[in-house]
């Protein structure tokens, strides 16, 4: 069980959305009012740069939550948080009057008409189909007719029976240079199978094992385009026909209802036309997000006259199964995005070496296994990699010499090498890099700070070890270093001042040696986490108080001594001050008392005395208070949950309020952690802030994370 803040935004859909994908999806994952889906926390800014919404006001809220089910929603209702432990911390929510109701999301949402419509366009359909049918009749007797005054010609096609109707294509425009196809004769359903499924095995397109297979993929694509596709388009006869207008159409299309079945395409969330009779060139949808336009499903560069497929984007969409092998055809492709589709298994295919234009990889929160392949090496304009929160493995051989790549995003996987310089030579370009939450070894490489357009450096939690690089010139870009969770000692260099824009700094859990670095007073540092280290005895360094752009300082267990200084009342953006686990004595000064925006005050387990200061008692956000281990700590903290001057509920009070010889006194209304009770464990190593964004959310916290092994009373 973990323990999340989380924060988030109310989302207000207007009442004229445009009906479609967008609006249809803030059904399942918004909910209106004072609750929200756990879904919508979690990806909220993902899914707002996704659809377009407009934002009413933004909260911090406790939800207790199970993360086993952390993905799991009702895609047809709203999902709400009622089943969770819901404290408001910033007062009151906005007047859920002002907000649509769910009958309102729902009717403005519907992609389904009303029975009445549908009543007046089926009659409608009638009567048309009727008056086509009479004329169709009567064109037939008239031609029956002429056609007995007048002789046939010898190799004449022409039959007594009118043909089947079947769609035809338009004459080409006057400046379009692509031919008028050829008309051929009608085949049989069954005709058309052979006939496709022998073009397709000549000319290497899919393998006669998948094609024969029943139940494949290909299989289901060759029965669908051969028989059940309302578009018939022509069947190519001649394998030197491959790379022509006629058969391009052919094979992507093809192509396109492999990847459909292979990724499970009956259960997406939305079908985007997919296998519908509309050409595959406009199997997708458009959204805007003010001047930018979006195209969610196959879109094709060109529209239907030039016919090739360059993007395939469709991000939470519910995919399952497998990437297919005839990705390949598509060799144009541009943008190829699967994103937070969950159960997307399996390996990639080796099927991008014929792509020289694909530059947009996203195949982030999936369950893909397997190594990069070796056809990435062809990948010439690659510039986005996102294969994050997968299941994939081996080394980065294949894109080490991708020259045009600017954003690396490969966390939270199982890649395994050791890291050197020549490992990242060849990405000059580089933007973002984040290899975190994964196996690689080595040092860090002293060269990616010579990287002039680097700004994301996350490293964080591998194998890592020796010390933090020199810094020998000035770095201007780089705002986000995350080196914490290695094994890396030493000093922290003086040389970390050259990275003069840097604004989030974390080393924490290292075995860092040495003084707090003075020289970090010169970086105009928000984030700084320094923790679980083993830096010289030392009293809380003075320029600490110097960093008034500090929201959140943990310097928890680094070996602190002395008091708690006075000028942290300073720092009043300070939302998260850990200073848990070091030797600190004398009182708990009051100005800490003026921190309003403070949500996490941790100092427990040092050697503090007195009093908790009754001003802790009116800060407006304070939902963590950890105070336990302090044996010099006494008094009552009832006050901090009065009627008159606390705030209420908390998330974790905790204090030495429990067992036979209580320091504290405090009700367990208020208090929910008592430590000294047998039922607490309160000397732990639980209580760890630090916070692994993601590239989604431009690196920005968006939760708190506790690994609770302390329990809360129920």
């Amino acid at each position: 069980m973990r323990y999340y803040l989380i924060k988030y935004t109310y989302f207000v859909v207007p009442k004229n959305c445009a009906k479609g994908p967008p609006c249809r999806r803030a059904g399942a994952h918004f909910s209106i009012g004072n609750t929200i889906s756990l879904a919508t926390c979690f990806h909220a800014t993902f899914i707002l740069r996704s659809y377009e919404r407009y934002v009413s006001t933004t909260h911090w809220h406790w939800y207790l939550v199970n993360t086993a089910n952390l993905f799991k929603m009702d895609n047809e209702e709203i999902v709400t948080a009622s089943d969770m432990n819901d404290v408001d911390l910033e007062g009151d929510a906005p007047d859920a009057s002002q907000l649509p109701s769910v009958e309102e999301v729902r009717m403005n949402q519907s992609l389904a008409p009303d029975a009445n419509e549908t009543k007046r366009r089926r009659k409608k359909c009638y009567l048309w189909s009727s008056a086509v049918l009479l004329m169709a009749l009567l064109g037939l007797i008239i031609g029956v007719s002429v056609s007995k005054s007048k002789s046939r010609s010898a190799g004449s096609a022409q039959s007594a029976a009118p043909p089947a109707p079947r769609p035809t294509y338009s004459p080409p425009s006057p400046t379009s240079t692509r031919p008028a196809p050829t008309p051929v004769p009608e085949m049989t359903g069954a005709e058309r199978v052979k006939a496709a499924e022998a073009f397709l095995m000549t000319t290497g397109v899919s393998s006669e094992d998948d094609l024969k297979r029943s139940g494949s993929p290909q299989h289901l694509a060759l029965k669908w385009i051969s028989k059940e596709d309302s578009l018939r388009v022509p069947i190519p006869s001649n394998p030197e026909d491959l790379g022509t207008y006629k058969a391009q159409k052919f094979v992507q299309r093809y192509a396109l209802a492999t990847f459909y079945y292979s990724t499970e395409g009956d259960s997406w969330f939305y079908p985007f036309s997919f296998l519908s009779g509309k050409d595959e060139c406009e199997w997708y949808e458009i959204h805007t997000e003010g001047e930018e336009v979006y195209f969610w499903g196959a879109h094709c560069e060109g529209g239907t006259d030039e016919g090739t497929v360059s993007q395939i984007w469709l991000p939470n969409n519910d995919m399952a199964g497998t990437i297919p092998q005839e990705l390949e055809q598509f060799t144009n492709l541009r943008v190829f995005a699967l994103e937070y589709n969950l159960n997307i298994t399996g390996t990639l295919p080796d099927a991008f070496h014929s792509m020289p234009d694909l530059s947009v990889i996203v195949l982030s929160n999936n369950m893909i296994e397997g190594k990069i392949p070796s056809s990435f090496k062809k990948l010439s304009n690659l510039e986005f990699l996102a294969l994050d929160d997968n299941q994939m493995e081996g080394n980065l051989d294949h894109i080490k010499n991708t020259d045009t790549i600017k954003y690396v995003y490969l966390e939270d996987n199982f890649f395994a090498e050791p890291l050197s310089d020549s490992t990242f030579a060849g990405w000059k370009k580089l933007h973002q890099l984040d290899l975190s939450d994964n196996e690689f070894r080595g040092t860090v490489p002293a060269s990616l700070f010579n990287h002039e357009h680097l700004t994301v450096l996350d490293l964080h939690d591998n194998d890592l070890t020796g010390p933090i690089p020199d810094i020998p010139t000035a770095q201007e870009k780089l705002n986000y270093l995350a080196l914490h969770k290695n094994s890396l000692s030493g000093p922290i260099p003086s040389t970390i001042k050259h990275l003069t824009a840097l604004t989030d700094l974390d080393l924490s859990h290292n075995q860092l040696t040495g003084d707090l670095q003075e020289n970090l007073k010169h970086l105009d540092l928000v984030y700084l986490f320094l923790g679980e280290n083993q830096f010289d005895a030392n009293p809380v360094p003075a320029f600490i108080s110097e960093m008034t752009s500090l929201t959140e300082l943990s310097l928890k267990k680094c070996n602190l001594h002395g008091s708690i200084p006075d000028s942290f009342g300073a720092l009043s953006d300070l939302f998260l001050l850990d200073l848990d686990k070091n030797k600190l004595t004398g009182t708990i000064p009051d100005s800490l008392g003026d921190l309003d925006n403070l949500i996490v005050l941790m100092l427990n387990r040092n050697r503090l005395t007195g009093t908790v200061p009754e001003a802790l008692g009116n800060l407006p956000a304070l939902g963590v208070l950890l105070v336990d281990g302090n044996d010099g700590l006494t008094g009552s903290l009832d006050f901090m949950c009065s009627d008159t001057g606390g705030q209420g509920t908390f998330f974790a009070l905790s204090a030495d309020c429990g067992g036979t010889s209580p320091t504290i006194d405090c009700n367990s209304e208020c208090c929910n952690i008592c430590c000294g009770d047998p039922d607490e464990k309160c000397d732990d190593m639980g209580w760890t802030a630090n916070y692994d964004p993601i590239w989604e959310l431009s690196y920005q916290r968006y939760r708190f994370e506790f690994d609770m092994e302390r329990r809360m009373r129920e």
